[in-house]
Parts: C-alpha cells; sequence; structure tokens
C-alpha cells in the first residue's frame, strides 16, 4: 500500500518544520509528510490531487481560509486538519462553516495530535465524509 501523503500548511516556516519532522518520526513509512509556508504551493499540491490530509494552521492574519475554501471547491471531500495557536470559539465556528472536519488547539504534544492524523486518514480511505 502506498503512503499517504500529509500537507502542513504554516506559515511560520520553525512551526511548520517541527510538524512535519515530529509526524514523520511519529507516523514512519505510513506517510510521507511536506510542508510548506506558501500558500499557492499548498493549493497547488491539493488541486493536483498530491495530498491524502492537509494540515492548516488558520491564523487571524494568514491566507488559510482562502486556501481552505479554494480546497473545498475542488477537492470537497479532502480531510482537513486546523492546528491553531489562536483557539477561540469564533476561529473554530469559522473552521467549521469551512467544512474543516477537525482542530487542534496549539500548544499539543505531538504525540497527541498523531491520534487526530491518523483518524483524519483513515476517513479519507474510507470515503468518509465528515462536513
Amino acid at each position: 500500500m502506498a503512503a499517504y501523503r500529509i500537507l502542513v500548511y504554516d506559515d511560520d516556516p520553525t512551526a511548520a518544520l517541527i510538524t512535519q519532522r515530529g509526524l514523520q518520526t511519529l507516523l514512519g513509512d505510513e506517510v510521507i509528510v511536506q510542508a510548506t509556508t506558501n500558500a499557492n504551493e499548498a493549493w497547488l499540491a491539493c488541486a493536483n490531487g498530491n495530498v491524502d490530509l492537509l494540515i492548516v494552521d488558520p491564523s487571524p492574519y494568514g491566507a488559510a481560509a482562502a486556501l481552505i475554501r479554494a480546497v473545498r471547491t475542488y477537492r470537497p471531500y479532502l480531510p482537513i486538519l486546523a492546528l491553531t495557536a489562536y483557539d477561540t470559539p469564533g476561529l473554530r465556528a469559522r473552521m467549521q462553516a469551512l467544512g474543516v472536519e477537525l482542530y487542534a488547539a496549539k500548544p499539543i504534544e505531538l504525540r497527541e495530535l498523531a491520534p487526530l492524523v491518523v483518524q483524519a486518514l483513515h476517513h479519507s480511505a474510507n470515503g468518509v465524509v465528515n462536513n
């Protein structure tokens, strides 16, 4: 079976790298984790079908909402996990309205994040739609 492809989009390069390396280490050969700080790169990877799970950091001033809307237009069933340091009820509601299935607040231990990632990937593999 081919490895699942995970893309981490975060406008903070350090956070993106930590998430990428941590998930790759924890999940091993079952996944290929890539990271980008560029919303256009993230969009192209998703639109081309090169992603099985998108992890986004929806900071209040970032491009994550526009990225999610674009992805939902062309890949409505792609699992998306929001991972944010700006956890508010308003942000949670906006992410839910955009069709984000899973949501986690930073700081989060990678060993706590890994089960959410596995859950999202299994939904993707089984064709389960949560939005």
